[in-house]
């Protein structure tokens, strides 16, 4: 039998090891999470800035970051990373139009491991005398941008490029861009699975015909890739497994059916006017 001396060094021992051999469960547990943002109000284009911090870092955990609009609708979502002191912060370029067009209450959520929080911050245009002012951070070079896709709105970032382009290709279930570049840079770009989607494979980027490795993250029903481009680029292809059919295309097969039945009416009324001899 153990001497009550030597029970009780091992007893000493376990506790003093414990928390090295079941830290991280119990910092899952009892994990601290604060989000806030930079100010309270912002003005229409002005960015936002998001601050956060975890009391403990998980490792290879990065953290979710949502912003959904005063009427619900989830306009940006992204991960970062966590510093080694548990501090992350994002700053967001908005817009005039587009998906910031509604003032009022946006919120932000931030989800970290099983711990999830969030804040809210209002934002809209500034009002004076009657007349909405373009506030000074609504510049040409602000990287947030969107493009309409059928009725579908598709916000983007875009470094050292331009977007000359972007067209669904139903044929190969892909969505083609083509840029012009300026250097090496990267795209981020948040698709409606209404406009592209994928199963659990993912999807298959590819820059002028090359595969490149990226970023995806789903958020509710939509899709965030970002994509990495080198000076040169011409063409960004995303390839799912669906994607919505090009107005276009249907819009040509209409017009030449159109063109068809009014030659086929022309040619009856022609029957008609010059009788045969």
């Amino acid at each position: 039998m153990l001497k009550s001396r030597e029970i009780s060094i091992l007893f000493l021992s376990s506790m003093i090891l414990l928390p090295f051999f079941g830290g991280e469960s119990f910092g899952q547990q009892n994990q601290t999470l604060t989000i806030t943002t930079e100010k309270e109000s912002y003005a229409a284009g002005e960015p936002i800035m998001i601050l956060g911090l975890v009391d403990i870092k998980l490792q290879g955990t990065q953290a979710i970051i949502q912003i959904m609009s005063p009427i619900g609708n989830m306009i940006r979502a992204e991960q970062i990373d966590i510093d080694s002191d548990g501090s992350f912060s994002t700053t967001v370029a908005t817009s005039i139009e587009g998906l910031w067009k509604e003032s009022g209450t946006y919120t932000v959520k931030v989800s970290y491991g099983e711990n999830s929080v969030q804040t809210q911050f209002e934002y809209g245009g500034m009002m004076s005398a009657g007349v909405q002012t373009t506030p000074e951070f609504a510049m040409e070079d602000d990287p947030s941008q969107t493009i309409m896709i059928e009725d579908n709105t598709v916000n983007y970032e875009l470094d050292c490029a331009e977007i000359l382009g972007m067209t669904p290709d139903p044929e190969n279930k892909s969505l083609i861009i083509e840029i012009k570049t300026d250097c090496d840079g990267e795209l981020k770009i948040t698709l409606p699975k209404e406009v592209i989607d994928t199963d659990e494979e993912g999807f298959f980027v590819l820059v002028d015909g090359d595969d490149v490795n990226h970023d995806a993250v789903i958020v509710g029903e939509f899709w965030t890739l970002t994509i990495p481009f080198s000076y040169g680029s011409e063409e960004i292809e995303i390839i799912g497994t669906y994607v919505i059919p090009e107005f276009g295309t249907i819009a040509m097969l209409v017009l030449v059916t159109s063109i068809g039945t009014i030659v086929i009416i022309s040619a009856r009324n022609k029957q008609i006017f010059y009788p045969r001899i």
